[in-house]
């Protein structure tokens, strides 16, 4: 029964993690067009176009980073290294792969934690980069704390199905 639970959870949580995935796709087209206009404008017309700089780094690139990081977990996309737990029976390596994505979901709350810290500070103090456009960028500190949640919520999902592993392996 708990196990069917968390099956539901994780297809109602498949659409989430999409969204997230969909917006950072999105946006990578205008972070293009952004990043080739500017250069065009730099170096053609010898007039960049003003605020790209903070646009990309402070607000898309972040968004890009953070966002689809629950989709390639659930897609086991991330680097695993499988050399020692390769000839490792599957229960050893499912509670290994529990206690990695424990740990994973710990660090990672931990950096949405402090990152949500953050973003309550920015947007209470409206933080923004100067310059000739101001950018507001107490926007994009929200968006870590949201994808390191997305990501940590993966994270639990995929660890409770390990422990399913452990205590009801699948027959071989």
């Amino acid at each position: 029964m708990f196990f069917q639970i968390i099956d539901r959870l994780s297809r109602l949580f498949q659409w989430v993690i999409l969204t997230l995935t969909g917006i950072a796709i999105a946006l990578l087209v205008p972070m293009m067009f952004l990043v080739a206009g500017d250069v065009i404008g730099r170096y053609v017309f010898k007039s960049p176009i003003p605020a790209v700089f903070e646009i990309n780094s402070c607000f898309l690139m972040v968004l890009v980073v953070f966002f689809p990081m629950a989709y390639v977990h659930r897609r086991r996309e991330h680097v695993f290294v499988t050399l020692f737990t390769d000839k490792f029976p599957a229960r050893v390596k499912a509670a290994l792969d529990t206690f990695s994505v424990f740990v994973g979901a710990v660090a990672f709350g931990l950096i949405g934690w402090y990152g949500m810290i953050f973003a309550v500070k920015a947007t209470e103090a409206r933080e923004y980069s100067p310059g000739i456009i101001d950018v507001p960028v107490w926007i994009s500190k929200w968006i870590v704390p949201i994808g390191a949640l997305a990501f940590c919520i993966e994270l639990l999902l995929d660890g409770m199905k390990h422990l399913r592993e452990i205590f009801a392996p699948p027959a071989e």
